[in-house]
């Protein structure tokens, strides 16, 4: 009798909740299916320790949207909720005015500009309109469907790396990503970053499988995945599939150079070089190079003419005279271009220093800021150590670094900007580090073993 009373109770408590939010009710279906599967086939133990690991994980975010709610209702309204960021507010006040042309509702001149404005449109914004479309308002249920999204990234990279690399490495790479304070915001926003690393996170899982798989029908699904992964990349974020595909294209060119004998590296070095003075001499490489440093650099300077914290990294010359991107004549002679991308790539590292730091809430982030850095000296050795244990994981994960990094260095000049897009490569620099930080105590126990004993 009590369990039909308490199923009765829950079927109420059920019904009520989607009366009042479908799509709550469908993210807690979705969680429970997650948690389900998440450690399918792993060991009973590896099992338990991720289920806590996830629950508790979830159990937090839903939380913290619900303090958010809480906290906000004296000042909800039709036209304003809690938002983290003006982007949020951006992407859902669009998908709101779509909403409302879409359904007949009455709307002014100003909704159809937003809705058909060519800024701002990706396929993030496609989706949250479409579910708000099919669930109705949805400010706080969509944080909690962005947190499964990034949830599911996390155990796909946790996966990728478990089987690489070992469980330790993997669960520890793991509760920082989903703890650290920048991702747990990430992941209850409304911002296109949960789905932009699941989506980078399914073509990694795809490119492991389409190598690795046990057969050619799992192959084919793996390339499948990928390559559905990839068209939703290409509206998501500018250059997004470009930077991803070289990103595979570096890790896949690491491997097989790193592989080969140091003779033939050596000698292969000697050919790159030779080949590259030859390009770079009888060609018009030089000027296509110089004219795409040119673009990057005026792009950069109009981040540091912006409001915010800026940061500078071209010669103090060229911003005497603010003007935007478009209107700049910035020309870079050859000197100037290798102090830029030199101190770019070191600006990429180390901005802001600490001492930099301009408010309270950049202040906010300085316990983060110190664990980049921690990160970034971990990562060679996490590189090294994961090399000997699984080369095309390691080379996969570095490669697909670079180009997004240098992309990222060479366009900002903003420090909130740059914070926000260098997540976009901390969560491989978290996984790499992970395994330098796992290689790093087990050289320092062996050697104080190796002293005992001596």
């Amino acid at each position: 009798m009590s369990r039909l009373a308490a199923a009765v109770l829950l079927g109420i408590v059920a019904g009520a909740l989607y009366t009042v939010s479908p799509l709550t009710a469908w993210c807690g279906a979705i969680a429970a299916l997650v948690l389900t599967l998440a450690g399918r086939g792993l060991p009973e133990a590896d099992r338990h320790a991720l289920t806590v690991l996830l629950a508790v994980a979830l159990v937090a975010r839903v939380v913290a949207i619900g303090a958010m709610f809480i906290v906000n209702t004296p000042m909800h309204d039709d036209e304003s909720i809690a938002m983290l960021s003006g982007d949020e507010a951006y992407g859902l006040n669009r998908a709101m005015r779509t909403r409302d042309v879409l359904t007949g509702a009455p709307v002014t001149q100003y909704d159809y500009f937003i809705t058909y404005d060519e800024y701002g449109r990706n396929s993030y914004i496609t989706a949250l309109t479409a579910i708000q479309m099919l669930f109705g308002p949805t400010p706080y249920s969509m944080r909690l469907l962005n947190a499964l999204v990034f949830v599911v990234a996390a155990i796909l990279l946790f996966r990728l790396t478990r089987s690489a690399f070992g469980p330790l490495p993997a669960f520890g790479g793991l509760a920082v990503l989903l703890f650290l304070p920048t991702f747990f915001a990430w992941s209850i926003s409304l911002l296109k970053e949960p789905l932009y690393l699941l989506v980078t996170a399914i073509v990694f899982t795809a490119a492991a499988s389409a190598v690795r798989g046990r057969s050619w029908q799992q192959r084919v699904l793996a390339i499948l995945g990928a390559g559905a992964s990839l068209v939703v990349a290409r509206d998501l974020r500018p250059e997004a599939v470009p930077l991803i595909l070289a990103g595979l294209g570096v890790g896949v060119a690491a491997l097989l150079f790193f592989s080969l004998p140091l003779r033939y590296r050596l000698a292969t070095v000697v050919i790159i070089a030779l080949a590259a003075v030859g390009v770079m001499t009888r060609s018009t490489a030089p000027s296509r190079l110089g004219a795409t440093l040119d673009a990057a650099a005026k792009t950069q300077t109009g981040h540091v003419f912006t409001r915010g914290h800026s940061y500078k990294v071209l010669d103090p010359a060229f911003y005497f005279m603010p003007v935007t991107p478009l209107q700049s004549t910035l020309s870079l002679a050859p000197g100037e271009a290798a102090r830029y991308v030199l101190r770019s790539a070191a600006s990429f590292v180390t901005v802001p220093w600490p001492w930099d730091f301009a408010s309270a809430r950049e202040l906010l982030y300085l316990p983060e800021q110190v664990l980049w850095y921690v990160m970034v000296a971990l990562l060679p050795v996490g590189i090294v150590a994961g090399w000997r244990r699984d080369r095309f994981v390691t080379m996969l994960l570095a490669g697909y670094m670079i180009p997004t990094a240098a992309a990222i260095a060479l366009t900002n000049g903003n420090v909130g900007t740059l914070l926000r897009l260098r997540g976009i490569v901390i969560p491989y620099v978290v996984l790499l580090s992970a395994v330098g930080f796992i290689a790093a105590l087990q050289w320092a126990a062996a050697r104080a073993v190796r002293s005992a004993a001596a």
